[in-house]
C-alpha cells in the first residue's frame, strides 16, 4: 500500500515537471517578435534584404553623388524594374546595403526624375517615326527651342510676333505669320535611365537639336582673301547653311579675318521649324524678247525695231520657310506699277529653225516666280541646277530655246519617291548646237512628245511636284513642293546626276 503511494506521487510529479517545461517553451517562443523587412526585387526576383528602407535609399544617393551633381538633381532613384516591398518574417537573413548595390548595379541602372519628350510626325503612315528625347526638366527643352527657332529667325522678328507688335505692311514689307513645328511634341515626366542622354542645358540641347548630334563640329581657320561664300563652297555649304551654323553671323557680307575658326559642320535639325511669312514688295519684271523674221533680210543680221524695258510689279506672297530654307511660296496679288515693253528684234530669214540662237533663251515659266535655291551646294551635295517656284501649280512651262525633245518621260504621281529617278516628270531637249542640252524636271503634265521640233518659248509643259519633292505634298497640302527643276548642260544629262557637264542655268541670262 505504502509502495503504491509512492508510485502515484512519483507518476504526478513526472506530470508536473513536464506541464512546467511545455509551459516555459511556449512562453520564450512567444517572447520572439515578428520582423518587419524589406526585400529588393529586379524584374520580379528578389535579390537581398534589408532591414531600413530610408537607410538602403540614401546609402544609394550617397553611392550616386556624382549623378546627381551632373544633373543637378537631389536625388537618384531606383531602376526601372526594381521594386522595394515590406515583408514581416522571424528569419534575421539581412544583407549589407553595399552587398545589395553592387549586386543591383551589375544589373540595372538607376534613374533621375526627368521629363520624356516625344517627337512624332504629324500624320500616321508609311515614314511615320518617333523619337525621345530625355530632359531634367521642360524648362530646359524650351529654352533650347527658343534657341533653336531663334537660329532661323530674326530675335527682333521673333520678339515682335510672340509679342504681338509687328509693324502691318503700309506699302511694302513683311511680317511672320506663324511659326510652328512639323512634328508633334509630347511630354511625360518619368524616371529615366541614367543610362539614356539627359540634357540638362539648354544651350547643350539648343546644339544637338541644330546639329542632329551632340560630337564635335568640324571647324575651318581662315585664311587670307577668304569670304563667307567661298568658305561655305568649299566646305560644301550653301550660304544660309553656313550663317546658321555661326550664329554670330547675319549676312554674307560679314568681313571674314585671317586665323579666324568659324563652323563648318553640316546641320541637320532634329526638328522642322516651320516659319509663314507675308511679305509684300516691288519686283523688277523682265521685258520679253520678240523675234521677227524679215525673208528679206540676210539670215545671221539683225537689228533692234523696239528697245526693252522692265516693268515693276508689287507682289503679295506668302512664303513657307522650313529650317530658314524657303521651301513653297504663294501669290496673293500682283498689280502692275510700271508695264514691261518687249525688245522687238528683227532677224533675217523668217524659217524658226531646230537650232537654238545662243543669244537668246527664254524663261521656262510664267511670272511672277521665285528662285528658292541657287546652283550649287546644298546640304553637303551639289545642286547642278536652279529651283523655280511660282506663279502656282499647273502653270505653264516653257523651252528655253529652239531644239529637239530627247525625253519626255512622264507617269508620276504628286510626291512619288523614287519616280523617274526621283526626277518625276520631266523633259530634256538638245539644242542642237555646242552640246547645249536643258531639263526640267517635276512636272504635272507633258505637252510634247520625244523627237518633236519645239521652238523658243513654246509652252511644253506644266508646273508641278511629281517625283522627290520638299515638303512632300499630303492631304491637307496637295501641291507642297511645287517648283520647277531647271538644269542646262553641254552634254547629254540624261543618266542624270552631274552628267552632260552642267552648268548655272542663270549665266543664260
Amino acid at each position: 500500500m505504502q509502495n503504491n503511494g509512492f508510485r502515484i506521487s512519483y507518476y504526478i510529479i513526472i506530470i508536473l515537471v513536464s506541464v512546467l517545461a511545455f509551459g516555459l517553451g511556449f512562453t520564450k517562443y512567444n517572447d520572439r517578435e515578428p520582423n518587419n523587412v524589406y526585400n529588393i526585387y529586379v524584374d520580379g526576383e528578389v535579390v537581398g534584404t534589408v532591414d531600413d528602407k530610408e537607410d538602403f535609399e540614401s546609402y544609394i544617393n550617397r553611392k550616386e553623388a556624382s549623378v546627381m551633381k551632373k544633373y543637378g538633381v537631389d536625388k537618384v532613384y531606383m531602376p526601372n524594374g526594381v521594386s522595394i516591398k515590406r515583408v514581416v518574417t522571424y528569419g534575421n537573413n539581412i544583407d549589407s546595403n553595399d552587398y545589395i548595390y553592387k549586386k543591383m548595379v551589375k544589373l540595372k541602372q538607376f534613374t533621375i526624375k526627368g521629363v520624356i519628350i516625344t517627337i512624332s510626325s504629324k500624320e500616321e503612315g508609311d515614314g511615320y517615326e518617333t523619337r525621345n528625347l530625355y530632359v531634367t526638366s521642360k524648362e530646359v527643352f524650351d529654352k533650347a527651342l527658343i534657341s533653336l527657332i531663334k537660329s532661323f529667325v530674326n530675335e527682333k522678328d521673333y520678339e515682335s510676333y510672340m509679342s504681338s507688335t509687328q509693324k502691318e505692311i503700309v506699302d511694302t514689307g513683311s511680317i511672320i505669320k506663324s511659326i510652328d513645328l512639323n512634328q508633334k511634341i509630347t511630354y511625360k515626366k518619368g524616371y529615366i535611365s541614367i543610362d539614356k542622354e539627359i540634357f540638362n542645358d539648354s544651350s547643350e540641347l539648343a546644339k544637338y537639336l541644330l546639329f542632329g548630334t551632340t560630337e564635335k563640329q568640324a571647324s575651318y581657320v581662315v585664311r587670307e582673301g577668304d569670304t563667307v561664300e567661298s568658305v561655305a563652297v568649299a566646305n560644301k555649304l550653301n550660304v544660309q547653311e553656313f550663317l546658321l551654323a555661326n550664329s554670330g553671323f547675319n549676312s554674307k557680307n560679314i568681313l571674314l579675318y585671317s586665323g579666324q575658326v568659324v563652323n563648318v559642320g553640316l546641320i541637320n535639325p532634329v526638328l522642322d521649324i516651320a516659319v509663314e511669312v507675308n511679305g509684300v514688295k516691288d519686283e523688277e519684271k523682265n521685258f520679253g524678247v520678240v523675234i521677227k523674221y524679215d525673208e528679206s533680210r540676210l539670215r545671221g543680221t539683225e537689228y533692234i525695231e523696239t528697245p526693252g524695258e522692265k516693268g515693276l510689279y508689287r507682289v503679295n506672297r506668302e512664303y513657307l520657310y522650313i529650317n530658314g530654307q524657303l521651301t513653297s511660296t504663294q501669290t496673293l496679288s500682283s498689280s502692275e506699277l510700271k508695264p514691261t515693253v518687249d525688245q522687238v528684234i528683227v532677224k533675217g530669214d523668217k524659217e524658226v529653225p531646230h537650232i537654238a540662237d545662243l543669244t537668246y533663251w527664254a524663261w521656262p515659266t510664267d511670272t511672277p516666280y521665285t528662285i528658292t535655291t541657287y546652283y550649287g551646294y546644298r546640304w553637303g551635295t551639289m545642286h547642278a541646277a536652279i529651283d523655280i517656284y511660282g506663279p502656282g501649280y499647273g502653270s505653264a512651262i516653257y523651252a528655253a530655246n529652239n531644239g529637239t525633245v530627247i525625253a519626255a518621260t512622264g507617269g508620276c504621281t504628286p510626291g512619288y519617291l523614287g519616280c523617274n529617278g526621283r526626277r518625276g516628270n520631266y523633259i530634256i531637249i538638245n539644242h542642237n548646237i555646242g552640246g547645249y542640252h536643258s531639263t526640267y524636271m517635276h512636272l504635272a503634265t507633258i505637252l510634247v512628245k520625244p523627237g518633236q521640233v519645239v521652238a523658243r518659248g513654246q509652252k511644253i509643259g506644266t508646273m508641278g511636284n511629281s517625283g522627290e519633292v520638299y515638303p512632300v505634298p499630303t492631304s491637307y497640302n496637295p501641291y507642297g513642293g511645287t517648283h520647277l527643276h531647271f538644269a542646262t548642260s553641254r552634254g547629254d544629262p540624261s543618266r542624270g546626276g552631274l552628267s552632260g557637264n552642267p552648268f548655272d542655268p542663270l549665266s543664260l541670262y
